[in-house]
């Protein structure tokens, strides 16, 4: 029997300035690229974020010198469900929404 390995994303660590400025930033290299879940321009995408639905603005922050790290803009509400220092996993779900635990 065939085991999957299960990839996983996740995104940058929440910095206190991330969670003033209603922030998640999403990194540009890893072994899973979670920058993959999330489309290749700035856009408006669904995002489930701890259970909650929401509509935040994405930017892949693809810069003319080299990459950045992504940047979705949640809000006030990240203030609500995520703490300092948490590293948070994304996963793709059903039409297009990305949810982050």
């Amino acid at each position: 029997m065939a085991v999957t390995r299960q990839v996983a994303f996740r995104t940058q660590r929440v910095t206190a300035p991330d969670l003033r400025d209603g922030r998640i930033r999403i990194p540009c290299t890893s072994t899973a690229s979670t920058k993959s879940l999330f489309p290749a321009t700035r856009a408006t995408v669904a995002l489930v974020l701890r259970g909650r639905s929401m509509r935040c603005l994405w930017n892949p922050r693809m810069g003319p010198d080299r990459e950045r790290s992504g940047v979705l803009r949640v809000g006030p509400v990240l203030r609500d469900l995520v703490s300092e220092d948490e590293v948070l996993t994304a996963s793709p779900s059903d039409h297009g929404t990305v949810r982050i635990n």
